[in-house]
């Protein structure tokens, strides 16, 4: 009895040391693959849930994101340059005490009071700037953007609110990325068609196009911050039909408090874009485009009376 004990727990031991080594190996291989996937300008990004899974430290130059949404929630991320040495830490021990107190009076409809928790954000704040990143992504969608980086440390985060009102940010998608001075040395890629977004004329694209692969070039002719705080920014939508246009609008509406929760309202799927870059850049995003309805849009307030959408149709 005791020689088949001891031969049970030698067998189960054994396939212990095997599981705890084979998943170490698979966890090895997926940070090497990640790295010199880094290292070739592909970045690529995973949420499982209220995550970022991603390589740590990217040369400079152009980049090309790949994010991997495995979730239920729509996602995004949008990348902040942080001013002199400042990083994550500081990020979160300035910012997320306002901003969580903040949302917690508006949520209780103290609108106030929240507002009133702004005033505590420190000076350095104004000096962050938006660097770009990619656009809202649906549930289990792929979506991928290649931007310009500059040296630096940069903050990503996604802002999509939970069903109570509090941003995705302060449930875990925030992440902290280095940028090196050593650049990649790769090109901009070569637009199919261009998109032009500027405040007082909207956003500009065609009217139609052919279903297939294509590679869309966003220039920001300006930019400007609105009432939520952020500036604008290029998304692309499927619509199920033209009468959700007005529901994408109010969504998208961050600056009403009921807005902008997971999840998203049926019929919208969420293709990827491009998040808020300077005056003058230019930021890009590929795509797989079916037959159907689609929209670009902005993530701003009133996006559809400022001209800040273009429908267009794809046969």
């Amino acid at each position: 009895m005791k020689a088949k004990y001891k031969h049970s727990t030698i067998v189960f031991t054994t396939l212990l040391l095997f599981i705890l080594t084979s998943c170490k190996e698979n966890k090895e291989a997926q940070i090497i693959k990640n790295q010199k996937s880094s290292e070739n300008n592909k970045v690529k990004v995973i949420t499982n849930g209220m995550d970022f899974e991603m390589v740590n430290e990217v040369k400079s130059g152009w980049t090309t994101f790949q994010y991997i949404n495995k979730s239920f929630e729509p996602h995004f991320f949008i990348l902040e340059k942080m001013p002199d040495t400042l990083g994550l830490e500081t990020y979160k021990k300035d910012l997320f005490p306002p901003f969580t107190s903040a949302f917690e009076h508006f949520e209780k409809g103290e609108i106030e009071a929240g507002m009133k928790e702004f005033e505590k954000i420190p000076e350095w704040f104004s000096k962050v700037e938006l660097a770009g990143g990619v656009g809202l992504t649906s549930k289990k969608t792929t979506s991928t953007s290649t931007i310009f980086l500059e040296p630096g440390t940069y903050v990503m985060e996604c802002y999509v609110r939970m069903p109570n009102g509090m941003p995705h940010t302060f449930m875990g998608m925030v992440k902290e990325l280095k940028v090196t001075e050593e650049s990649n040395g790769k090109n901009a890629p070569i637009a199919d068609y261009n998109i032009n977004i500027e405040s007082t004329k909207g956003i500009t694209f065609i009217d139609s196009l052919k279903s297939g692969k294509y590679t869309l070039s966003t220039k920001f002719q300006d930019q400007k911050q609105y009432e939520h705080m952020m500036g604008h920014d290029v998304n692309l939508v499927k619509i199920e039909n033209d009468s959700l246009i007005s529901t994408l609008g109010d969504w998208l509406n961050s600056i009403d408090f009921k807005a902008f929760r997971s999840p998203a309202p049926e019929g919208l799927l969420f293709l990827g874009g491009v998040e808020d870059l300077p005056s003058g850049k230019t930021g890009y995003f590929e795509v797989n485009l079916e037959k159907g309805s689609y929209v670009l849009i902005s993530e701003i307030p009133n996006a559809v009376e400022r001209k800040m959408i273009k429908a267009f149709s794809v046969y």
